[in-house]
């Protein structure tokens, strides 16, 4: 796939769509609701259920949905992130099976400008209900207090294992006409958004291993940990200094071969990262290799790699090269169905 073409690849995963009191115009509800009190919104969710699942995996990987609306701190600031803070007590989460489905209702102040957050992720990785299950894979989190629609992240309990992250913030309209992605209540009749991948992939194989070879364990420079829930830009990250666990996976060859598949959270060129492997002997010792490639504009720099949002990066290596360099062999959207790589 020409790779400035795949770059530019937008991914339409899911369509979220917000009816605020239906067969009621905007002005009707100016005239029925004040701008006192709540403001019920029903909650319309529909989606082409091929572009939610994993790539190579036939299951659903969106069948739940947290809707988190952010109210803006005072309406005479601007419509930065950072005067949204998160209005927990209105959130809500929906669990489905299919596509399409309808999920009850939103009360939010018709007072109040808002951005609606929707979060899409598995059901078994995280519950908005029991966000301190001993089985959740993620948590949400903020860098600082009050948490804010620019601090507000997802981090994986544990850095090296990403599950899958989908987000989008609502678009609202009257009608057919753009309100945008900042409104009140009563300035839409209708929401519209669409969910996508925040997290990235990684495959990286190395062929021809010899016998006397008994693992390789890959390993990063350092590790993204939390990432902003709209656009996948790093909050968190471990560095060289940290104590935390780098290490990605270990892998024993098989057929003379060592394939790692891994979801990675997106680096960004401002925390892109070497990569290392550690190859384990028969007799007990270990050597350290860092993973060389050559720089490629926007996704490799001095052997650094930048993982971006919804995008899968293969790595390719003879043994024999292991010390001399490795060869990008693509750098794709996901939801291009050309990596088969997690099931």
């Amino acid at each position: 796939m020409d790779m400035k073409k795949a770059n530019y690849i937008i991914s339409f995963l899911t369509g979220i769509s917000l009816a605020v009191l239906s067969g009621c115009s905007a002005d009707d509800r100016t005239d029925i609701l004040p701008d006192e009190g709540t403001v019920p919104v029903r909650l319309e969710i529909d989606g082409e259920g091929s572009y939610t699942r994993a790539p190579g995996d036939a299951g659903l990987s969106v069948n739940r949905v947290l809707i988190l609306p952010f109210r803006k701190t005072d309406e005479s600031l601007t419509n930065d992130p950072a005067n949204f803070v998160p209005e927990y007590a209105s959130a809500r989460q929906y669990n489905f099976s299919s596509f399409p489905m309808v999920a009850a209702m939103l009360n939010l102040s018709a007072a109040s400008t808002y951005q609606l957050v929707i979060l899409g992720y598995n059901q078994s990785d995280y519950d908005f209900a029991n966000q301190g299950s001993a089985t959740r894979r993620f948590s949400i989190g903020s860098t600082a207090t009050p948490a804010t629609l620019a601090n507000l992240y997802l981090q994986p309990v544990n850095a090296p294992v990403v599950p899958e992250f989908f987000s989008c913030i609502g678009t609202g309209y009257l009608k057919t006409t753009l309100v945008g992605q900042t409104f009140k209540p009563s300035q839409v009749d209708n929401v519209k958004g669409t969910l996508t991948r925040l997290v990235s992939g990684l495959t990286l194989q190395v062929t021809n291993v010899p016998g006397y070879v008994t693992s390789m364990t890959l390993s990063a420079e350092q590790l993204v940990t939390g990432i902003n829930v709209t656009n996948g830009t790093p909050l968190t990250w471990q560095t060289a200094g940290d104590s935390g666990v780098k290490t990605l996976a270990t892998k024993s060859p098989v057929s003379g071969t060592v394939t790692f598949n891994l979801y990675m959270m997106p680096t960004t060129s401002s925390r892109n990262t070497l990569l290392y492997l550690d190859v384990a002997y028969g007799t007990g010792f270990t050597e350290r290799y860092t993973v060389k490639i050559a720089d490629n504009a926007g996704v490799v720099s001095s052997n650094r790699i930048t993982f971006d949002p919804n995008h899968w990066v293969q790595v390719n290596g003879d043994y024999s090269n292991i010390n001399f360099g490795f060869t990008l062999s693509d750098n794709v959207n996901l939801d291009d169905n050309a990596w088969d790589g997690i099931q």
